[in-house]
């Protein structure tokens, strides 16, 4: 241990905690921002039917894990 009580590997789970709570805060004020303002619910609708068809395709494609995989198949298969 460290003469403060802390392990490097503490330390830095703490900042990426940080990190990821100040990202959660500044998204989620944004959000808060533009629903209270009402216009972009219609930007919001379309993002969300974007993503369940973005969804639909990949669980039909198998539901592939990402490109090493993708090239590790077609490679497989010449």
């Amino acid at each position: 241990m460290t003469t403060s009580g802390w392990s490097c590997c503490s330390r830095r789970r703490i900042g990426h905690a940080a990190v990821n709570l100040v990202g959660a805060v500044a998204v989620a004020f944004v959000l808060v921002v533009n629903l209270s303002r009402g216009e972009p619910i219609a930007s919001l609708v379309a993002a969300v039917a974007i993503a369940a068809v973005l969804h639909r395709m990949w669980v039909k494609a198998g539901r592939p894990r990402g490109i090493r995989d993708v090239t590790a198949e077609a490679e497989a298969g010449h």
